[in-house]
């Protein structure tokens, strides 16, 4: 059985061989890959990923272990631009169908057009009645609709309405940005209409499926985290009960100026916020600060309110491995977005029996359980900002006041993370999928 995945991001082995360096995201679909050349199975695979000019129509393949072997086709994509719609699109995934010929499509996520462009390759115009629509499987990453819906997180209506220069010069203020995830969310609605089979991993998931393609047929579709955060633990952790580590800050719906608003009525003079992304709040030299957003702008203004300065350090990117001693160190990692429908984060996190606090929001109760497992705060992205922040400040407190019950509650939380994504299970799943989608008894 020939499966063909499109992905957002080049996995990191594709990227070695083409000496690209990769971006340390979505490590679901490398563990995934991982986990499928580690099963019996008669799988051939190949995956599809967008580059930039260069690197277009290159391909070629790499070894994942002795035997299993994975073709690679590199793709030309606009990715600075994934609300603009390119049509020569379709083209390029016609190419890759016609040289590989898969039995199976699997797109991971909506969120770029070329989710759309492959959709229409494998079920032209009249996909409600063509059968190649049977053959293609798009699993839920982000939904974009529901990130348009929740965009504006909590922010102050003159935040909203304001706009830096940079804003101003690349049409990126966060109106306009929200506007952007409303053009996505109008190709996402299109490409889930071309497939036969939706799957997630929630009832969120599972009600955007029903809405966003009735037609198809919604399927479990497990994760997989990268390998290095399945190693056993060791006696030798030492939390530092002062860390707080979030894993993204970048955008509103992550929501870091929930965190930081709640942060500023905690008398915490230790307290250390340790952020996985590039720092937007700088304005140390007159480039930074012709760079700033209005979004980074507000949220130094936060820090410097709250009297945080010196306490946030921004990591940049960081690897695998990097993320896992963050998760294994700090005292709780938060999850504080408006809208999620399964961080893998948080599964992260839970691997590693960090303390986790994260927002009731989306898909986040299926995936870790209230009180036995963590803490969720109530966050509604259309309430004001104190009052939302006011729930987080409780959760955090509830933490500092019994750091034994948030220990508890870890171990709970790693317990389920290893059962729900096993690697061998989730891959038996898949291909299980991928049967059915053939024809063929799993």
């Amino acid at each position: 059985m020939k499966v063909l995945w499109l992905c957002n991001l080049i996995p990191p082995q594709a990227g070695e061989a083409l000496g690209i360096t990769g971006i340390p995201k979505e490590g679901w679909v490398e563990g995934l890959m991982t986990a499928m050349a580690s099963s019996a199975s008669d799988v051939s695979l190949a995956v599809a990923f967008p580059v930039s000019e260069e690197y277009d129509g290159k391909r070629g393949s790499f070894f994942l272990n002795e035997t299993f072997e994975v073709s690679y086709f590199a793709f030309r994509e606009d990715t600075v631009h994934p609300e603009i719609f390119d049509p020569a699109l379709e083209g390029r995934m016609n190419r890759i169908l016609d040289e590989y010929r898969p039995d199976v499509v699997h797109i991971f996520g909506t969120e770029y057009p070329h989710a759309l462009a492959m959709g229409k390759a494998v079920c032209g115009d009249d996909f409600h009645y063509h059968p190649g629509r049977e053959k293609l499987l798009i699993t839920f990453q982000g939904i974009c609709a529901a990130v348009a819906a929740d965009y504006m997180a909590c922010l102050p209506d003159e935040i909203v309405s304001s706009a830096t220069f940079r804003d101003t010069l690349k049409k990126d203020s966060i109106k306009q940005q929200q506007e952007k995830f409303q053009a996505r969310a109008r190709n996402e609605l299109e490409a889930a209409g071309c497939a036969g089979f939706l799957g997630g991993r929630t009832s969120f998931d599972k009600k955007w499926a029903t809405r966003l393609g009735p037609e198809a047929e919604y399927v479990y579709a497990g994760e997989v985290m990268r390998a290095v955060f399945y190693e056993p633990l060791t006696e030798s952790v030492q939390r530092d009960a002062n860390t707080i580590f979030v894993s993204g800050a970048d955008y509103p719906l992550k929501g870091f100026h929930i965190l930081l608003r709640a942060l500023m009525d905690i008398n915490w003079p230790e307290l250390k916020i340790r952020v996985a992304g590039q720092n937007i709040v700088s304005q140390n030299t007159l480039k930074e600060k012709v760079k700033i957003s209005e979004y980074g702008k507000y949220l130094g203004e936060l820090i410097e309110r709250g009297n945080l300065q010196g306490k946030v350090e921004f990591l940049g990117r960081i690897s695998a491995e990097k993320m896992k001693e963050e998760y294994l160190k700090c005292g709780i990692y938060i999850c504080p977005s408006s809208i999620e429908n399964s961080p893998n984060s948080i599964v992260e996190a839970a691997l590693c029996e960090a303390p986790i606090i994260a927002s009731r929001v989306g898909g986040i109760p299926d995936i870790i359980e209230d009180k036995k497992e963590c803490l969720l705060y109530d966050c509604n992205a259309r309430k004001p900002l104190d009052e939302v922040a006011a729930s987080l400040r409780g959760c955090i407190e509830a933490v500092m006041a019994d750091p034994e019950a948030a220990k508890s509650r870890a171990k709970a939380a790693r317990q389920r993370a290893l059962k729900d994504h096993d690697p061998a299970t989730v891959a038996g799943q898949m291909i299980g999928i991928y049967n059915r989608m053939c024809g063929a008894d799993s």
